[in-house]
């Protein structure tokens, strides 16, 4: 037996002929990127978790960044997270120029632990060196500690971006993970080796309408046809006004 073939792997996906199926069906028609199925898988997910607001987006790599630019992080702020994470948890603060650091795990649970956090927050507040958002991830589809991380973001002023990559379809305190009811921004991520894969792909949820509006404007690029987003008049809409007289008239 060849070294590969005897190799445990790391994940492997389940694709099945209706998935193919669907794949083909999307090649087939009018729209490739940005068509119909996208605000219908964002439908989707918002209908199963509770949440009011998702975004999707190519990985949960640019998730969490876009997740960061909305909630302000930028240089001269910093971020913490926990170092048993894919290196997106962190690299997502770096991309915006803030500093990183990291908070130790509960030794039964390998999430970040309240206690260690806790302790590093009233040693921070002493120091001026509060972080402006704490990443908590859910290792393995289990959930953080949410509602001690919330009640200690009440205390602290941090905001909570839940990286919940791992942890799409399960549960905390009985209620779905991606409901922002203790985060005011949670992640998915659709990579293979997760437990729901679109070959790639994440998701940005939130509950708060100006971050929604935030996180919309980074996933299309500042792209918007919202007027009340604008902050000019828009300049098509004179040409199409015009165009619309001579159309009438004639």
């Amino acid at each position: 037996m060849d070294n590969i073939s005897s190799m445990i792997p790391y994940g492997k996906q389940d694709i099945n002929q209706n998935d193919i199926d669907a794949v083909i069906e999307v090649l087939k028609s009018d729209f490739i990127t940005q068509g119909p199925k996208i605000p219908a898988f964002e439908k989707s997910i918002t209908d199963y978790t509770g949440a009011k607001y998702a975004f999707a987006v190519n990985s949960a790599t640019s998730a969490l960044h876009i997740a960061c630019l909305a909630l302000g992080v930028g240089k001269g702020d910093i971020v913490w997270t926990t170092p048993i994470t894919f290196v997106a948890s962190a690299n997502c603060a770096l991309y915006c120029g803030a500093e990183v650091d990291f908070v130790d795990i509960d030794e039964k649970t390998y999430n970040m632990s309240v206690v260690a956090l806790e302790e590093k927050l009233f040693t921070a507040r002493k120091n001026n060196k509060l972080p402006k958002v704490i990443i908590p991830v859910h290792l393995t589809g289990q959930s953080c500690n949410m509602e001690a991380i919330h009640k200690l973001s009440k205390e602290y002023n941090f905001k909570i971006l839940e990286d919940a990559s791992h942890a799409i379809g399960g549960k905390y305190k009985n209620e779905p993970i991606g409901n922002c009811k203790y985060s005011d921004i949670t992640v998915f991520s659709f990579h293979p080796v997760k437990i729901i894969t679109t070959a790639e792909g994440g998701i940005t949820i939130t509950n708060n309408t100006k971050l929604a509006e935030k996180i919309s404007l980074f996933r299309n690029h500042g792209i918007t046809r919202d007027q009340a987003l604008m902050t000019e008049v828009p300049h098509g809409s004179c040409i199409t006004n015009k165009l619309n007289s001579v159309i009438t008239t004639e």
